[in-house]
């Protein structure tokens, strides 16, 4: 895709609808903060993609819990058992029971605090050895709703 001239930035950026297609993102202004690269017919078809892949994601993950609310219901009315289903295109389903989660005494506690107090002063004394993961991109609703 030939690539567009860069824009200039702006202070305000306008209003788009999450679904404008990617040449409507790139006649949009780029705003201040995003004034360190163009926004390139490429760079606008790519945020687009991860914006439409985005949102079906979570449509997919609504579609999914109410599936498993509607097996939850079937279960708990004795119609559907938790386990030995059979696959279902390419799918293994089964209900597994919650994660396991435990409830200390006071006194745990109290050493668990104490323990973040000295992490907390070996990170600031230069002790503790800082690692990071690996970058990822985070993708979700802006407060206005729109790009």
């Amino acid at each position: 895709m030939p690539a567009t001239a860069p824009l200039a930035p702006t202070a305000a950026l306008p209003s788009a609808p999450c679904s404008s297609s990617p040449e409507a993102l790139v006649s949009l202004p780029v705003a201040e903060p995003c004034s360190s690269f163009s926004l390139s017919q490429e760079v606008a078809d790519a945020l687009y993609a991860a914006a439409e892949a985005k949102e079906a994601f979570i449509a997919a993950q609504d579609n999914l819990s109410r599936a498993t609310e509607a097996l939850d219901q079937l279960v708990e009315a004795g119609v559907l058992p938790e386990k030995g289903l059979p696959t279902v295109s390419g799918f293994v389903i089964y209900r597994q029971e919650g994660r396991v989660s435990w409830s200390y005494p006071q006194s745990i506690k109290e050493l668990e605090a104490n323990l973040k107090k000295r992490k907390q002063l070996a990170e600031q004394l230069g002790e503790a050895s800082q690692k990071r993961g690996a970058p990822f991109w985070t993708i979700k609703a802006s407060d206005e709703g729109v790009l």
